[in-house]
Formats: C-alpha cells, sequence, structure tokens
C-alpha cells in the first residue's frame, strides 16, 4: 500500500535536484560523510580474520608446563604426539610427577582441557581467549556468522526505524550500536557475550553503511547514481584494508576490536553535520523544513531554486517502506475509494516458468557472491607468506574491479560483465587450489585474480537484479535476493575453516561455487538497452527473442534504469 500526501507536501524532486545541480558542492559533501559511513563498518566486519585467527598450539603438560613455559620447549618432543595438537602422551606412571622422558609412554595417547599457544604473532586472539580449539574448533567461525546473522536483522530493523523516524535517528542507532556493541564485545568475559556484540555490531555496520548512503543518494541526480552506487565501494575496501594495517600494530585482540569499533562514535558528528532528509521530510508533512535544506544546498552550490519546482505540481508519493516510487498511471496511485492493492510477495515472482528460473538463478548468484566474497577475505591468512600484506591487498584489489566495472558495464553489458568476471574469479580460485604450496606467490596472485572478479560481481549484480526484475516486483525481487546473500554470508566463516582440513579446500569450493553461477548467467537475458518489464506478464516475455548466447545490446529503445534503480539497491548491502 502507499500512503496519499496532501498536495501541499509534494515536491519535485528530480527538478531540484537539476536546479541544485546533480552533483554540485553540496552533493559532494553530503557523498563525502556517506563515505566514512562504509568506511567504518567495514573495518569490523573482516576484522575476525584477525580477532579469530588461531595460531599453533599444543597441550598442557602436567608437571613439565608451568607458568612461563612458551610454546616449544624441549619437553614437547617426548611429551607431545608428532603434529598433534590436541593429545599428550599418557604417564606410564600415574602418580609420577617429573618431567622426563623415561616417564612417558608412547603407545597411549589422551585428550587434553588445556593449551599452550604460540604467542609470537599475536598475543592474544578469541581462540586463545576462550579456547576455541580442538573439539570447541566449531565454534570459531560463528563469531563471523553471528556478524552476517545481524547485518540480516539490521537491514530490515533500521531501515524500516529510519523511514519511520528519519534518517538521522537511524544513523544515530546505527553508531550506538557499531560502537558501542564494538567496545563491549572487547571487554566481553566469554564467548557468548562475544557472540551476542558481534550481532549487535552487525546490525549497526549494515545500518549505518544503508542509511548514510541513502541519504547521500536522495541528494544525487539520476545522471549520477550509477557512480555513486559502484564508487561508494572504494571507501569500504580503504576500510577493510585499514584493518590489515591496525593488526599489524595492534597484536591483542581486545585492543584491536577496540581500533576498529571506537572511531564510530565520531560518526555522532552526523547529528549536526548529515542533513536530513529533503524526501523524508516532505512525507512526513515538514515541508519547511525540507525548502531550508534546499535553500542551504543552492547556497553552497551558488545557484537558484525556482520556485514553482518546490511547489506541488509532482506525482511522487513516498510508499510506507520510505522509498520513492514515481506514479506513471493513476492507476498507480491508491485514492480513498479503491480498495487496498494486493501485498505482493516472492511467490509471485515464482509462478511462472522463466521468472522462476530467472528468479532462482539471481538468489543463487547474490548468495554465492556474498559467500565468496567474505569467504576470500577470511582466508587471505591461510595463502601462505606474510598474512598482513596478503590481507592488505585482498581487500585493495576491490579498487581497480570497482573502477573496471563501471567503466565497461554498459559496454559489455550485464550478462556479458557478470558472466565474465565470475567464470575468472572463480576459474582462478579454482586453479589456485592445484598450484603446490611452496609456489606461494602464484597462490596469492591468484587469489587477488579471484577476489577482483567476485568484487566486481558483487557490485555489477545489483544493477543487474534490478533490471530482471519487474517494476512492480523489484523491492521484493531485491529484498529476497538480499535474503539469499545473508545466507551466504553466513555460511562463508565455515567454508574458510575447512583449510584446517586441507589448505587448498576453501579455495576450490569457492571457484567451483562461482563457475556455476557464471555458466548459469548465460541462461538470462541482456538488459543493457533494453525497455525493461513494467509488471510480471511483461517480465515472463522479456526476452523471447533472445538466444542464450545473446550478450550485445538488444534493438529497442534505450531505456537504462541504472541511475534511477541504484538509489534502492545499495540500501540492500554493505
Amino acid at each position: 500500500m502507499t500512503k496519499n500526501l496532501p498536495p501541499s507536501e509534494c515536491m519535485d524532486f528530480e527538478g531540484v535536484n537539476n536546479a541544485l545541480g546533480n552533483f554540485g558542492k553540496f552533493q559532494i559533501f553530503v557523498f563525502f560523510l556517506a563515505c566514512w559511513g562504509s568506511f567504518m563498518p567495514a573495518m569490523v566486519v573482516v576484522a575476525m580474520s584477525f580477532l579469530g585467527r588461531a595460531p599453533d598450539h599444543r597441550c598442557v603438560v602436567p608437571s613439565c608446563d608451568g607458568n612461563d613455559t612458551s610454546f616449544n620447549e624441549s619437553f614437547v618432543q617426548w611429551a607431545i604426539p608428532e603434529n598433534q595438537q590436541c593429545k599428550v602422551y599418557q604417564r606410564s606412571e600415574a602418580n609420577i610427577t617429573e618431567c622426563e622422558e623415561e616417564y612417558f609412554s608412547n603407545d597411549t595417547e589422551t585428550s587434553c582441557s588445556e593449551w599452550v599457544y604460540d604467542t609470537s604473532l599475536f598475543t592474544s586472539t578469541t581462540v586463545t581467549e576462550f579456547d576455541l580449539v580442538c573439539d570447541s574448533d566449531w565454534l570459531r567461525p560463528l563469531a563471523g556468522s553471528m556478524y552476517m546473522l545481524g547485518m540480516l536483522l539490521g537491514a530490515i530493523t533500521i531501515g524500516d526505524l529510519a523511514d519511520r523516524f528519519g534518517r538521522k535517528m537511524g544513523i544515530l542507532v546505527s553508531v550506538l550500536l557499531l560502537g558501542g556493541g564494538g567496545v563491549l564485545s572487547a571487554v566481553s568475559p566469554n564467548y557468548t557475550m562475544f557472540l551476542v556484540m558481534r550481532l549487535l555490531t552487525g546490525a549497526g555496520g549494515v545500518g549505518l553503511f544503508q542509511v548514510t548512503f541513502v541519504l547521500a543518494v536522495e541528494f544525487i541526480g539520476a545522471k549520477w547514481r550509477t557512480f555513486v552506487g559502484i564508487m561508494i565501494e572504494v571507501p569500504f575496501a580503504l576500510g577493510e584494508a585499514m584493518t590489515g594495517v591496525f593488526a599489524i600494530f595492534i597484536r591483542d585482540w581486545r585492543w584491536l576490536q577496540v581500533a576498529v569499533t571506537a572511531p564510530a562514535f565520531l560518526l555522532l558528528s552526523y547529528m549536526w553535520l548529515m542533513p536530513e532528509s529533503v524526501r523524508w521530510l516532505v512525507s512526513q508533512g515538514r515541508k519547511s523544513d525540507a525548502i531550508k535544506i534546499i535553500n542551504k544546498a543552492a547556497k553552497v552550490n551558488g545557484v537558484e531554486v525556482p520556485k514553482h519546482l518546490l511547489e506541488d505540481t509532482n506525482p511522487e508519493i513516498p510508499t510506507v517502506d520510505g522509498t520513492i516510487s514515481v506514479a506513471n498511471s493513476k492507476d498507480d496511485l491508491v485514492k480513498e475509494d479503491q480498495p487496498p492493492k494486493v501485498k505482493k510477495t516472492v511467490l509471485d515472482l515464482l509462478k511462472t516458468p522463466n521468472m522462476r528460473r530467472r528468479s532462482f538463478n539471481m538468489f543463487y548468484c547474490w548468495a554465492v557472491c556474498t559467500l565468496v566474497y567474505y569467504g576470500l577475505s577470511s582466508n587471505s591468512g591461510n595463502l601462505g607468506g606474510n598474512i598482513f600484506v596478503n590481507f592488505i591487498a585482498t581487500m585493495l584489489i576491490e579498487i581497480p574491479s570497482y573502477v573496471f566495472s563501471y567503466l565497461v558495464l554498459d559496454r559489455m553489458g550485464r550478462k556479458g560483465t557478470l558472466t565474465f568476471v565470475l567464470l575468472l574469479g572463480g576459474g582462478a580460485c579454482f586453479i589456485s587450489g592445484f598450484i603446490p604450496k611452496e609456489i606461494e606467490w602464484l597462490i596469492v596472485t591468484l587469489s587477488l585474480v579471484g577476489k577482483f572478479g567476485i568484487a566486481a560481481a558483487f557490485a555489477i549484480v545489483y544493477v543487474y537484479s534490478a533490471e530482471i526484475f519487474p517494476t512492480e516486483y523489484r523491492s521484493v525481487g531485491i529484498g529476497a535476493c538480499s535474503m539469499c546473500a545473508r545466507i551466504g554470508g553466513i555460511l562463508a566463516p565455515f567454508i574458510s575453516s575447512l583449510a584446517s582440513i586441507y589448505q587448498p579446500l576453501p579455495l576450490l569450493v569457492f571457484g567451483v561455487l562461482s563457475i556455476i553461477s557464471g555458466l548459469l548467467i548465460i541462461l538470462l537475458p541482456e538488459t543493457v538497452g533494453c525497455e525493461l518489464p513494467q509488471t510480471l506478464q511483461e517480465s515472463e516475455d522479456f526476452g523471447r527473442d533472445q538466444s542464450i548466447w545473446y550478450f550485445s545490446c538488444c534493438k529497442s529503445r534505450s531505456n537504462d534504469l541504472t541511475g534511477e534503480v541504484n538509489e534502492g539497491l545499495e540500501e540492500q548491502k554493505i
């Protein structure tokens, strides 16, 4: 359902944006603030690569280990079975307390409940703090999964809160969850509390990214929305890389956690620096406040906004979820004497054969993109060589991938570009799984190529999905895709943990999943340059005249939706 506004509360938003200048000084300032809203949560989302790193460990040997013993002691060679981290040799006689080789039986191994950790790289991690090894090893990936679950919950709750009470309120709650949850997790006395705080931190992180991005886009004209939608990922990559820089100098997990989360409190200044959404103010009947912000923007940009643009000439009406829909006909408006519109659900997309296949194809692609994206980030420490250099390089490789996506997306087409980057990334990951571990530089290089491909796919799939789903079901379709993406994110830490069984296994899994997705994308229609479908029936018929090998632009009149849809797309992502 939509909510009608009285005529006095309507405004020509696109006309106002054009009058202000689509990307003037004021919009650049708001976009700059939004970039920090992308940078801050990025530091936290990948922090478990260091916070939860599992160092080498061995069992505590009774009567041999004391308070001052280290991981490498002379008695280890006869008291600990070779290549065993969870077993210790049993003493030949139970009442003997001396630490001598002759008193240990090499025939009998027993499990232990205390461990000694190698602290040469990190003085402490959550693994050493909460003993997440051996029988408790399965608990370790939960920290990453809880963050992803928090992102899922935060995208729903904080997005709704920002629509009801304003974007600034959304920022305030997000900052408190991100910064407060992060600092509290750093002082967690047990792993349960740490996991709960990770969930809250994830909710705050995605909320901060989502709300600040939407605020920026609402001030930017359609011409620049594609650029903003992709380039907002650059500070996200820089934030991820900054975590690696912090980890070089901070080797204690509690202080590292504070370092990557406490700076979020600086964004409380956005309550004064960031302007409130003009669209939201108008939707709440606060048109005078909206006009004040528009006049301020006009003054900063050195332009004047014609008065008629601020009056009741636009049929735009905000929906209850805070997005803006442009009414193309009277049928799109809900009138008082009409019954409420039937609620649209994802099940509607699955009723017809073409849309069912395309929907499941997109659901799988989103899950794979998220799983491989975050999986490669957390797997960077398993590649060999310098873990800090590998980690930072894995994050920074995203920047050229976003530039590449922006430059070729219209030239190669959605389908061709997405297929290419998925096959490129998947193939690189798969091949790297067969490279001998002694050739570290080649494994790292192929892993970086894999991250380049999947990061580009992550950016492209948003635009492509919005064009595959019909206008009337676009929000429903993207929302369902986002849910599938979170499932992939929840599974990512567990796939990365498979390296403890066989080190190349995560890369092999990432490669196979990406290659399958790349091949499946071939079955979808090309959308660039096409007149995009508005209804389910139009979507069902869309692309019937295309071969599955058709990758070039359509002959229909150009109606590229990229700039228009980016406003709503990035709300779903972090």
